[in-house]
């Protein structure tokens, strides 16, 4: 896995950046990171991460450790409480760019094992996010 910053002006992944999304992203909060879950597998091992945000074609995902452009991973999202089905995806990692002692880990969704429970999930996050101040 190696620390690099690659330039694709189509879709930015990271925080900063200037260049237009082509999809809503769908921000997930410091107080609902308990409540959306997101596992990444490289390698056969699964690395601790923090989702920041997500949209069907793309994730956003802060790392302990650096992904390497290109590489793939395997991941499953959540919402715990809401969901009882974690919704399979795979992923093509675009960047990763180091801030402080983090890694900020922007990846294009490839492939989703279940594209209806994708937009299940994404609608779920939407009437969260409508409750915010009601219901957390």
């Amino acid at each position: 896995m190696a620390d690099e910053q690659k330039e694709d002006d189509q879709e930015p992944s990271y925080p900063g950046s200037t260049v237009p999304r082509r999809e809503q992203r769908y921000p997930v909060s410091g107080v609902y990171q308990r409540y959306v879950g997101l596992k990444v597998k490289i390698d056969e091992v699964f690395v601790p991460v923090i989702l920041h945000n997500f949209s069907g074609s793309g994730v956003l995902f802060e790392s302990s450790v650096p992904f390497e452009i290109g590489a793939h991973a395997d991941c499953t999202i959540s919402i715990t409480q809401a969901l009882s089905r974690e919704i399979a995806f795979a992923i093509r990692v675009k960047r990763c760019q180091k801030k402080n002692e983090a890694f900020f880990v922007g990846a294009a969704i490839e492939t989703v094992a279940d594209a209806t429970w994708f937009r299940v999930f994404k609608e779920v996050h939407d009437y969260i996010m409508q409750r915010k101040g009601d219901v957390y």
